[in-house]
Order: structure tokens, then C-alpha cells, then sequence
């Protein structure tokens, strides 16, 4: 008996909508985050219906992102609000603080100035953009080595590819 192959494989495509509200945050490299999402459309006509079609024409979507303080995650620090097109589902979003702890939230701004916040996202940290100060000792070199190679560094100034094929001979 043979199995008929299912899915993907009968050449079937992913749903471009899944029908959740949702808002995922990632953190891309230091100095970025991504963010995606998905409002559904029952969610949409019932903001459209409790504001009316008038409010709900002249508001438009905003991408709220906050940046929490570094010694206390759950206090926000500084809040940059991003406007966005009617229709987007994505955005990358330029921050300034590497290592740094970030979260979303997805709205609209209504035409009287208020922000009425719909969706928010997990909590993201970016990555560091330096070398980590933690030394973990069962990886460090011993003094001597260390010192030598420094040493071969300082002398020579070569770039880090020169000195692998150097230490190789």
C-alpha cells in the first residue's frame, strides 16, 4: 500500500493570514530589532465598530517601542513611537542602545492625539557590541601563553587572520 504524500509536498502553501492577534519582537543585531504581527480581522471591525467609521478612517497604526532601564527591566526608560502605513505587517526599527532590554507595543493613534495600544510584544535584549567582560576560567589561556601572545600582536600589529596563519606554522 502505498502513502500518498500530504502538505507541502502536494505543492499546498502556507496561509499568508493566520486569523491571531499577535506581536512578536526580535532583536536583529545590536543597534537593531524586528517586529512582526497580525491583527486579525474580527479584531478590526470590532475597533472599527466601537469608534465609528469616522474616528476609525482618520486614526492610523503606530509601532511603540520601549527601551527598558538597564538596572530594572520592567522600568521603561525611553518610549519612540513609529507611525506607520495602513496595510504593514512588518518593520525594522533603528535603536542606539546595544545591550539593552526592548519591547513592543502595536496601536493606533486616534485623531484627538491618544495612543489606544492593541497588541505587545515579548521582552528582547539585544547583544552586546563589545567583548564580554565575563571571563570564563576553564577556557582561559595560562599567563604565559597569553603574554606571548599579546606580545606577537603588539610587535607585529597583525590582523587577526595574519596571526592564525602565523600561530599555524
Amino acid at each position: 500500500m502505498a502513502v500518498k504524500p500530504q502538505g507541502l509536498l502536494n505543492r499546498e502553501t502556507l496561509p499568508e493570514y493566520y486569523e491571531e492577534d499577535r506581536l512578536v519582537l526580535l532583536p536583529r543585531d545590536p543597534y537593531s530589532l524586528f517586529a512582526y504581527w497580525e491583527i486579525s480581522v474580527s479584531t478590526r471591525e470590532h475597533i472599527r465598530e466601537s469608534w465609528g467609521e469616522d474616528i476609525w478612517r482618520s486614526s492610523f497604526p503606530v509601532l511603540r517601542i520601549c527601551k527598558h532601564r538597564w538596572s530594572r527591566q520592567g522600568t521603561i526608560d525611553n518610549v519612540t513611537d513609529i507611525n506607520l502605513k495602513h496595510g504593514a505587517n512588518n518593520w525594522y526599527v533603528h535603536v542606539n542602545s546595544p545591550d539593552h532590554f526592548y519591547h513592543a507595543e502595536l496601536g493606533w493613534r486616534r485623531p484627538e492625539g491618544t495612543f489606544f495600544s492593541l497588541l505587545c510584544s515579548n521582552l528582547v535584549r539585544t547583544p552586546r557590541d563589545s567583548i564580554s567582560d565575563l571571563i570564563d576560567e576553564n577556557w582561559q589561556l595560562p599567563d604565559w601563553k597569553s603574554r606571548k601572545l599579546f606580545r606577537r600582536i603588539s610587535v607585529y600589529h597583525l590582523s587577526s587572520p595574519e596571526l592564525i596563519r602565523r600561530l599555524q606554522k
